[in-house]
């Protein structure tokens, strides 16, 4: 599927390294695949239990980026919820383009809906003061997030502000998102229906 879309750029969320499985990170191992020049794996969270038995060979969790153009990585923690299984962070990218600055913030939020909420708050509030606006990639875990439409319209908009998808369709609504500074435009979206976890990959089309 990646090899057909052949994105420039592909953030991933709950990405792992669990050695009992292989000793490279799921990053590392999509990338043999792909072969992309330019990778990075940052750790949220290392798991020492699963369903609360203890594993032998803790499991690293976190995001991931592939691109093919070179890219410095900025990891930004957010506020932790003590009842939050896992710690929540930012990867901010700043990848040059043939020349031009793009910033990508990949993303996923806590599963709590007061603490989504929350941390969607904290990341529009790091990024505020932001000459170059990050793009806003990943799993926000909040359904319709127009309803923040006051909070972020201003530098935002969303990709349901124009395109109606379900990306999550157990719940029949959507938790993924890209939010786009209004410098951009959407060329095209989609969200695709072939099956490979419980989100749907979104895909977009960007002009810079």
């Amino acid at each position: 599927m990646l090899k057909e879309i052949n994105p420039d750029v592909i953030c991933t969320q709950e990405t792992q390294r669990d050695i009992a499985f292989d000793s490279r990170n799921q990053i590392e191992i999509i990338n043999s695949e792909l072969g992309y020049p330019h990778s990075n794996f940052s750790i949220a969270e290392i798991k020492h239990t699963q369903k609360g038995v203890s594993l032998e060979n803790p499991i690293e969790h976190g995001l991931g980026i592939l691109s093919k153009f070179p890219f410095e990585v900025e990891v930004i923690p957010l506020t932790k919820d003590n009842n939050d299984k896992e710690q929540r962070i930012i990867i901010k990218c700043e990848i040059d383009i043939d020349g031009v600055l793009c910033v990508i913030a990949n993303l996923h939020f806590s599963n709590s809906d007061v603490w989504a909420e929350k941390h969607f708050k904290e990341t529009l509030s790091i990024f505020k003061e932001n000459k170059n606006l990050p793009i806003l990639v990943g799993d926000f875990n909040i359904f319709n997030i127009s309803k923040y439409r006051e909070l972020y319209s201003d530098s935002y908009q969303t990709s349901s502000d124009l395109y109606d998808y379900t990306s999550y369709p157990k719940d029949n609504g959507s938790l993924d998102y890209i939010l786009l500074p209004h410098k951009y435009k959407f060329e095209s979206f989609s969200c695709r229906d072939e099956y490979v976890s419980d989100h749907r990959m979104i895909v977009a089309k960007i002009n810079l």
